[in-house]
């Protein structure tokens, strides 16, 4: 990984539990809270027609939302094998390895991203960590421990009700080669794009999810036992809806 993007990372790391100071009547800022839009006032306007209906596509993109809290009960193998076919699998297992494609767009078909699950909430499976093996479409078993503790100190609040974490990281090397500094980038932008199917799936399945950039990367990166080269760039809650 070139010098320039190792150093980005670093200082772009988070840590969870970090002691926060309270401050006593604090107000955020009102550009904390306000939604800006940008406007040209004194340009022409043509008003566009929204389309009346896209089915069941249309449905889910109206319903997605960010879920924080879950129930401590699993949810089905099936869903999540659904959610991870569907968002990183390959689209054209007929066709030779070397010509498939995924359901996302990547860079110079780089796909420098791989995806690990944390399961603590799911029926069928023994709790620990997993890797998605995309190329056979199966699930490693790297570790069988119970995680959800340190789900806590890794992804903090995020954990109420013991939901199951996807974690994406990034080879960044396999983009690099073709794109150089560029490769960062590219990366996180595709993991843009995986994440919005996870949520659309998610919602598909009956689940909930809640898209998390911030998380202790150090811990995380021990868990899964990545160095140098693989980084962590996002990660989602996974679980039943406590509403």
């Amino acid at each position: 990984m070139m010098d320039e993007i190792k150093e980005f990372y670093e200082k772009t790391k988070f840590q969870i539990n970090q002691e926060i100071r309270d401050v006593d009547n604090f107000k955020p800022p009102i550009n904390w809270i306000k939604i800006f839009f940008k406007i040209y006032p004194r340009m022409k306007r043509i008003n566009l027609e929204r389309p009346t209906s896209w089915g069941e596509f249309l449905n889910l993109l109206k319903r997605r939302k960010s879920i924080r809290e879950f129930k401590d009960s699993p949810i089905l193998l099936s869903s999540l094998t659904n959610i991870l076919h569907y968002s990183v699998g390959i689209k054209n297992p007929e066709d030779s390895l070397k010509d498939t494609k995924r359901y996302y767009p990547s860079a110079g078909a780089r796909y420098p991203i791989e995806t690990y699950i944390l399961n603590n909430n799911i029926q069928e499976l023994e709790r620990g960590l997993y890797h998605y093996n995309v190329k056979y479409e199966q699930l490693e078993q790297l570790l069988k421990e119970d995680l959800r503790t340190i789900s806590t100190e890794i992804f903090g609040e995020a954990n109420k009700g013991n939901p199951n974490f996807i974690v994406f990281t990034g080879v960044i090397s396999r983009t690099e080669v073709k794109y150089g500094i560029n490769a960062y980038r590219f990366a996180l932008l595709e993991a843009g794009h995986i994440g919005q199917n996870v949520y659309l799936l998610a919602e598909k399945e009956g689940l909930g999810c809640c898209g998390l950039g911030g998380f202790d990367n150090d811990r995380l990166c021990k868990l899964l036992d990545i160095y140098e080269d693989e980084i962590p760039l996002y990660a989602f809650s996974l679980g039943e809806p406590a509403e």
